[in-house]
């Protein structure tokens, strides 16, 4: 059996470290700190089934219960994700169907490359290269979560 830190006989040889794997969710914070309404950016992807559709734009005050309405009410439209779209709205799309939950890296990166990527449009990102998209992004909010 190994643990996180490789095994050796030999003191010369260098021990590896596994990293911890990464979560990701949108970071109503991180928004904020990029000057983005978390409401307006969420809003902006209801589906037509989505009760808070009847509202105005004012009385939306609390951007999780947008997310968790997304979530109950997604799957009643096609379209929601589709392949044609960029990968960091693919990205938003696929945490807000999950109510932005923390979720791996391993899976969004399983999520681009396997369900969303097509031979008209192949999506050849290593997670590596994900991680670098998500932690860079300065427009969706996307943040590590801390364990």
């Amino acid at each position: 059996m190994t643990s996180p830190k490789a095994q050796t006989d030999n003191p010369e040889e260098e021990i590896v470290e596994v990293p911890e794997p990464l979560l990701f969710n949108i970071s109503f914070a991180r928004l904020a700190e990029l000057k983005r309404s978390a409401i307006m950016l969420v809003a902006a992807r209801r589906v037509p089934t989505c009760p808070s559709l009847d509202l105005p734009d004012s009385e939306l005050t609390d951007p999780q219960k947008l997310v968790n309405e997304i979530a109950d009410h997604f799957e009643d439209s096609d379209g929601f994700i589709t392949s044609e779209m960029t990968i960091q709205e693919i990205l938003f799309r696929t945490l807000l169907s999950r109510r932005n939950a923390p979720t791996l890296l391993s899976d969004l990166h399983y999520e681009l490359t396997e369900r969303w990527s097509t031979p008209v449009r192949p999506i050849n990102l290593t997670e590596g290269g994900l991680r670098i998209v998500l932690q860079s992004d300065n427009y969706y909010g996307f943040a590590t979560v801390d364990k």
